[in-house]
């Protein structure tokens, strides 16, 4: 008997199924031949044969079968997380020209969107269902493992002794076809257990110079700038955000960004979608993290942004550095005050380890890194390479002593200069697509430091995976303790997995190179703003933003 639960879960799909059948755009790529639209269909999702899944080699193989008049872009579109990607569906089908009649595209599970992967799973393994305490998957091929398990439900194969656990399993048990493993509520991914996300603003259309378009139609009272530019390119510094708006200006016919009518339809080339545009912000699946324990130590490491050389953003007399470094100081006393064991990676020879209740906070230049021996700001890429390593050594140091990675913190504090009409506090996590598997400084001023003397910092997939999953379930808490405490938050996607600059993409290298599971950065303020100006050079609010990030810590 299916259980209350088991059937609201099931409901959820079918009705989210049935919503988006027959609904993908149908567009093909300048040259290719176009073929009539299939008619709207509303037969679910799971039905429909244009996916055949496989299990090879201990992976999921998917080939995708494609519909009529569709292009490499329109398939993109359709299944994948990463819609911009469609070059990869062209290198996969041999770079073949599209669409080829009956001949189905091989991907990889990783590349779908959540809707293919359950559509997936729910076709290779038909006898898997949702019970009342998790989800039951059948073992039906020969080479599954519970890593294997584990990294589909859950989305982190390193989650496989809890699995274990959960059955009643001893450590390295095989299992065998027809077992029946249970993965609890609290470890399956949201795909498995949530409403899947659509983005509901946006549609797509084939112009008639052959490019591909999204259509946003502008809301009452929304500016070209914010509900666009930011939201759907993801551009926030002033130099871009303005000449993105110019080129949309151009290619709408438009003349005045401040006169167009409510409904207006924007168009918007699909290359100059930010790669996040479907999710605005948010992974496209996350594992499922620990929670920190309630009333458990906590052990938080501080960044303030710049020094020394560096002051960072400058504006109407304030300094970026002084600033963050008063914060800091702020943040370091009210956790301590809780218990928290605090460490910093700056050090303020003049400061006396107090902030100061005014408003213009002297630019010194006598800022070090904590290192061993420490290290005078002079260089700044020496100086965050050196912070990195810094991280790296406090996190091994607490690991070896047996923290848990929920109760560790690393939070690096700046102030932005962005377009000058945008507002409030921006985070920042380290997007799993962006990281790289190993860092190390080079030069011969590293071995002069116990922390970066021959060291390689490693990260291993999983890792990657948590770090994500960990930093923007914080970086959410931390929007909304900013919001109760009164601090303004940039109103569209406060929550960034990367920065774009002159079009290209980044991590900042603090958070890309941190092995702490939960690393964000912060900018505080739009320094640009007049508005926020106000507000950073006043010490209440600087307390209240302190007081704010404390919250969300404990």
């Amino acid at each position: 008997m299916m259980t209350k639960r088991g059937s609201t879960i099931l409901i959820i799909f079918l009705s989210l199924f049935l919503s988006c059948a027959g609904s993908a755009p149908i567009y093909v790529m300048p040259g290719e031949s176009v073929e009539a639209p299939p008619e709207t269909s509303a037969e679910p999702l799971q039905t429909r044969s244009d996916i055949r899944p496989r299990f090879v080699n201990g992976k999921i193989i998917v080939d995708v079968y494609p519909r009529n008049g569709e292009g490499y872009i329109d398939m993109a579109l359709r299944i994948s997380h990463e819609p911009k990607a469609w070059k990869k569906l062209k290198r996969w089908n041999g770079n073949r020209r599209f669409p080829q009649r009956g001949r189905p595209i091989p991907v990889p599970y990783d590349y779908l969107n959540a809707r293919y992967r359950v559509q997936a799973v729910r076709k290779l393994f038909p006898k898997d269902r949702m019970g009342s305490d998790g989800w039951k998957h059948v073992v039906t091929y020969k080479g599954e493992t519970t890593w294997f398990i584990s990294e589909l439900f859950t989305g982190d194969g390193a989650n496989y002794p809890a699995i274990q656990k959960a059955n009643g399993m001893r450590k390295g048990q095989p299992i065998s076809i027809g077992n029946v493993i249970t993965i609890p509520n609290r470890l399956l991914s949201a795909e498995f257990t949530q409403t899947l996300p659509r983005h509901p603003d946006l549609t797509f259309e084939k112009g008639k110079d052959g490019k591909l378009y999204a259509v946003y139609r502008l809301k009452e009272g929304e500016a070209l700038y914010s509900a666009v530019v930011v939201r759907f390119t993801g551009r926030v510094d002033a130099d871009d955000v303005n000449e993105m708006a110019r080129k949309l200006l151009r290619i709408n016919g438009l003349k005045d960004p401040r006169r167009i009518p409510t409904g207006y339809k924007i168009r918007i080339p699909f290359e100059y979608l930010s790669d996040d545009f479907l999710t605005e912000g948010a992974p496209s699946s996350m594992v499922k993290v620990d929670l920190p324990r309630r009333g458990g130590r906590k052990y938080v490491i501080l960044d303030p942004g710049h020094g020394g050389s560096d002051p960072g953003t400058r504006e109407g007399g304030l300094y970026e550095d002084e600033l963050a470094y008063d914060i800091m100081l702020r943040l370091k006393h009210i956790l301590q005050a809780r218990g928290v064991t605090v460490y910093t990676t700056i050090y303020d020879r003049h400061d006396n380890n107090q902030p100061k209740n005014s408003r213009n906070l002297v630019n010194g230049t006598q800022e070090y890194v904590n290192t061993t021996p420490k290290y005078r700001i002079a260089n700044p890429r020496v100086s965050v390479n050196l912070r990195v390593y810094l991280v790296h050594s406090i996190y091994r140091r607490l690991k070896r002593q047996g923290v848990k990675d929920q109760d560790i913190y690393f939070i690096s504090l700046h102030l932005d200069h962005r377009y000058p009409g945008l507002r409030g506090a921006m985070i920042y996590y380290p997007y799993k697509s962006l990281r790289k598997r190993e860092f190390r400084a080079r030069g011969r001023i590293y071995g002069k430091f116990r922390e970066s003397r021959n060291v390689t910092v490693r990260f291993g997939s999983s890792e990657i995976k948590r770090a994500e999953a960990y930093s923007y379930r914080f970086s959410r808490t931390l929007v909304q303790a900013f919001k109760r405490k009164r601090v303004p938050v940039q109103r569209q996607r406060p929550i960034r997995p990367f920065v774009i600059r002159r079009n290209r993409k980044y991590i900042p290298a603090v958070i890309r190179y941190s092995k702490v599971p939960t690393s964000v950065l912060v900018e505080i303020v739009n320094m640009a703003n007049r508005h926020d100006r106000a507000n950073i050079s006043d010490y209440r609010f600087r307390q209240r933003v302190a007081e704010a990030i404390a919250a969300a810590i404990l």
